[in-house]
């Protein structure tokens, strides 16, 4: 069984998947913003079925579904609803994330062997790939593919890490502590990589690391970049109310009017507008810029934003009939997903790509 260190090192990497972190403010603050009656937000059948958006681009979300026959977490992924299933094991698997290349879609995560020891994985077209084996805890947070190199993001044991093509790279970690990593893009010879090390939100550019500027502990989530403009979403719990921020070139850009607790998860880009996806205590929700919008239905955990043709996708779990769903949101109204092994699940990734 993984020790407690090691659950607090996968809560980090999975961007707080197991709803668990190091620092008690902060896990403090997460049960705070977590929706504790969910019959006050809109539940499902009371949205007109002709105002249920239908996707206009290709959809792709990965996560997790709970198999009873297994007594298991099974990694699935769906691809415009439709799912399909990557693992068949009496132990736990997840997808963290996802992307799509030509007609190959890439899915990255882990597997728990007979002993629970985690490895970290991923999936291509369905196919299993090993990272480690089942003599390290490890696990992946982002997966992406430039030409015939796949590289993926995560960490092993204490050791923020990448992949490229199979082959590890340990990133140097800042402040004296381990590390994990949570996003990652190429852009010609450059990798850029956010993540936390030492305690504090991070971002790393061809292995060189940048401690983001705050003085106080916080959680770095995704890394985007455009046209030259780097972007890394984060969050910091302080006193009762927490900062969704992001960065840009390193300089920190605080939303919300403080007002309500609120944490970051994911950004996208998309040209001139930054979305970030975040969850507070009155429900899922997302920034455009600097305007919060709502989540329709019972939104409790959002963990994925993209954006494609000024249509907003946001994927998470929303609770419904007392389940957990996998739901993605279409411009803010749910798309409940359909289980397929079992009755409950959670996305924790997002991919778009065009018609």
């Amino acid at each position: 069984m993984l020790n407690n260190k090691i659950v607090a090192c996968l809560a980090l990497i999975l961007t707080l998947l197991f709803a668990a972190c190091k620092k008690n403010d902060f896990k403090d603050l997460l049960a705070k913003i977590t929706p504790k009656d969910t019959t006050k937000t809109v539940p499902r059948d009371t949205i007109p079925k002709d105002t249920i958006p239908k996707y206009t681009a290709n959809v792709y979300v990965g996560g997790r579904v709970f198999d009873s026959l297994a007594n298991a977490y099974q990694a699935v992924y769906w691809k415009n609803q439709v799912p399909v299933v990557l693992t068949h094991i009496k132990k736990t698997a997840s997808v963290n994330a996802i992307t799509v290349q030509g007609n190959d879609v890439y899915a990255a995560g882990y597997v728990q062997d007979e002993n629970a020891n985690y490895i970290a994985a991923y999936w291509k077209n369905g196919v299993q790939v090993n990272l480690t084996d089942n003599t390290t805890s490890a696990s992946t947070s982002a997966i992406v593919v430039q030409g015939n190199d796949v590289y993926v993001t995560g960490f092993v044991e204490f050791s923020a890490v990448y992949w490229k093509n199979g082959q590890r790279f340990v990133l140097p970690g800042v402040n004296g502590g381990g590390g994990s990593t949570e996003g990652i893009v190429i852009q010609g010879s450059d990798i850029y990589i956010s993540g936390n090390t030492g305690g504090k939100p991070t971002f790393w550019k061809n292995f060189v690391p940048a401690a983001l500027p705050n003085s106080q502990p916080g959680y770095a989530g995704n890394i985007a970049v455009q046209n030259g403009d780097v972007y890394v979403a984060a969050s910091y719990p302080k006193l009762n109310k927490g900062y969704v921020t992001y960065w840009k070139n390193s300089i920190p850009v605080t939303l919300g009017d403080g007002t309500i607790a609120i944490l970051a998860t994911k950004l996208a880009v998309s040209g001139p507008d930054v979305y970030v996806a975040c969850f507070t205590e009155k429900g899922g929700g997302y920034f455009k810029n600097d305007k919060l919008n709502f989540l329709s239905g019972s939104a409790a955990d959002v963990y994925g934003i993209a954006v494609i043709n000024n249509d907003v996708y946001i994927a998470g779990q929303s609770t419904y009939q007392k389940k957990s769903v996998p739901t993605v949101w279409k411009n803010s109204i749910p798309i409940y997903l359909s289980a397929p092994i079992g009755k409950s699940g959670y996305l924790s990734c997002i991919a778009v790509t065009p018609l």
